[in-house]
């Protein structure tokens, strides 16, 4: 539609300049085709600025020389905008190399015929990085009675001898890693006996080591 002179209002007026709205069906680039505000030129002045409610927008028109209204700025529109969307997608990850490493302790058979007054040899066959090991023996409530006695490895193998606890059964020659207490072995049961004494026949009789007698 044309120019329409009504809806040309002036909003501040002051020091030869004039803030006009003008509202419109039209499109923006309908107001701002040639000539269109012909019929406001002796109104409006050099200096003069529109604000332009259109169809489509709503923008700021300053009036140039000769009454020639700019393309100015525009302030808003029914279009779809124009958006920058950004985002962040920050990555956090942990990588943990693992080599599995085998550790066993694996005690030998003990000797038979262990004596409350001699001593008894134990062995542990060790695979894996295992430094030392500790030997101790336990009576059959689970206590430590000998030891713990710590022996290097070797050639995956460690040995130590240890007093022989006190007559009895129920004992268990333990063998444990002193890195990791979770590489470990214990033996079977076995008892302990006390001392044989040498008996010596003096003619009918029986004697002891010590001289005594025993009677028959």
């Amino acid at each position: 539609m044309p120019f329409d002179n009504t809806s040309l209002i002036p909003l501040l007026t002051g020091s030869g300049f004039t803030l006009w709205l003008y509202r419109t069906s039209d499109t923006r680039a309908t107001a701002l085709g040639a000539n269109y505000f012909s019929p406001a030129a002796s109104r409006i002045t050099t200096g003069d600025l529109i604000l332009l409610q259109s169809s489509d927008s709503v923008g700021l028109l300053p009036v140039r020389s000769s009454s020639v209204v700019a393309a100015g700025v525009v302030l808003d529109t029914a279009a779809a905008p124009f958006r920058v969307n950004r985002t962040a997608a920050q990555r956090f990850s942990v990588r943990q190399a693992a080599t599995a490493v085998a550790m066993t302790a694996v005690l030998a058979p003990l000797a038979a015929g262990i004596v409350s007054n001699g001593t008894i040899d134990a062995q542990a066959a060790i695979v894996g990085p295992v430094p030392e090991v500790a030997f101790s023996i336990s009576d059959a409530s689970g206590a430590t009675v000998r030891g713990p006695q710590t022996a290097t490895v070797s050639a995956g193998t460690a040995t130590a001898t240890l007093p022989a606890p006190p007559a009895g059964s129920g004992y268990r020659m333990r063998v444990q890693a002193t890195i990791d207490p979770a590489v470990a072995d214990s033996s079977a049961p076995f008892a302990v006996t006390a001392p044989y004494g040498l008996l010596l026949q003096s003619g009918v009789s029986l004697l002891l080591e010590d001289g005594g007698r025993v009677l028959i």
